[in-house]
């Protein structure tokens, strides 16, 4: 397990919160590489592994010509799994598990409900820093 400085998660968890609302701000749900950077995101912070999550959060914020066009193809083929309040509800069990590590925490029913696909993206499921 990979040891983080408590400011280090907060503000990733932040950034988070602001992927979000900068969404609401647009009035529109994610598009696929947005949703797939924000739900590796959070799955990385509910395994504690905030520097992947810190490059999720990086590559949710690329601009659209930035981002590698063959997997942009790739995941548009796919059909959308997570949306933002779903996503919110991911965040905030995340946020409930941190503070209460040894409680027994049931997975929110919208998180749970999209638990169904677990398909693999492309073979590199973290997107490149560069």
């Amino acid at each position: 397990m990979q040891h983080h400085s408590i400011e280090q998660k907060n503000r990733l968890h932040r950034t988070f919160v602001g992927a979000l609302d900068l969404l609401d701000t647009l009035g529109r749900e994610p598009d696929r590489w947005e949703e797939e950077c924000l739900s590796y995101a959070l799955g990385a912070m509910a395994c504690d592994l905030y520097s992947v999550a810190e490059i999720e959060l990086d590559a949710f914020a690329r601009p659209i010509a930035q981002r590698p066009p063959l997997e942009v193809l790739m995941l548009n083929e796919r059909p959308q799994r997570f949306t933002k309040e779903m996503l919110r509800h991911g965040l905030d069990y995340v946020l409930n598990k941190a503070s209460q590590p040894n409680a027994d925490l049931a997975v929110p029913a919208a998180v749970a409900a999209a638990q169904g696909d677990f398909s693999l993206g492309s073979s590199s499921n973290i997107r490149s820093a560069t």
